[in-house]
């Protein structure tokens, strides 16, 4: 059985018990046969949190709905929970809400800069394209569309290398170069050939916001 498989079954099982309390990480452990350091590891591999904290946000997710269905006061909804002390209830509830509120900003913020950056990139004037670390398109200017005599064609989510119509030692270097997963040392000059024109290029890598490599940027310097 797969971790990640194993750690969807932890967590569909928590989501049975919510008005039952928290079971004990060990008696998850014993109930799904390993031990409880994967256990931990695996799930928070997975989900990005602990199995205790993941239950209490289902928990929050349940109180936000019930609340909103029936209405129900925070002292009730504290009982159902099983919270011996209201105050507690309150406490995480409020903290959830708040989480809440922060990643719906931060996602609209992501969105928007999303948006301008589809603008900006569609409508620069040079040849540009913005691809992720499979060579997918992501962005394509309209420049670049023109140069590549592909005026009229959508290249989002297409792969680099099946329609990019340049050929090249260039080209198949750095096709072989992202076939062996080197997207992270691929920066550099590469000359593509289209139709007998010399194209003369440059890659280099943009980040993701926790500073990964999240793809490539490609620019056309002389056509």
């Amino acid at each position: 059985m797969g971790s990640n498989n194993q750690s969807n079954q932890i967590a569909e099982y928590l989501g049975t018990v919510i008005l039952s309390g928290f079971p004990a990480v060990e008696n998850l452990a014993a109930l799904y046969h390993i031990s409880i350091s994967k256990l931990m590891r695996d799930f928070k591999s997975t989900f990005q949190t602990s199995p205790y904290l993941y239950f209490r946000r289902l928990q929050m997710e349940f109180a936000e709905e019930y609340i909103r269905s029936t209405g129900c006061s925070k002292k009730q909804m504290a009982f159902m929970l099983g919270f011996s002390n209201p105050a507690n209830y309150t406490l995480c509830y409020n903290r959830y809400l708040r989480n809440k509120e922060e990643k719906n900003n931060h996602e609209k913020a992501n969105d928007d800069l999303t948006e301008r950056n589809h603008i900006l990139i569609s409508q620069f004037p040079l040849p540009v394209a913005m691809l992720d670390k499979n060579m997918n398109y992501l962005l394509v200017s309209k420049q670049l569309l023109s140069v590549c005599s592909l005026p009229d064609v959508d290249l989002i989510g297409k792969n680099f290398f099946d329609l990019f119509p340049g050929k090249g030692t260039d080209l198949d270097l750095l096709k072989r170069r992202v076939l062996k997963g080197e997207i992270d040392t691929l920066a550099g000059d590469y000359d593509f050939y289209i139709d007998g024109t010399l194209l003369k290029s440059t890659v280099n890598p943009w980040y993701d916001d926790v500073g990964e490599v999240g793809g490539m940027i490609l620019f056309v310097t002389t056509y």
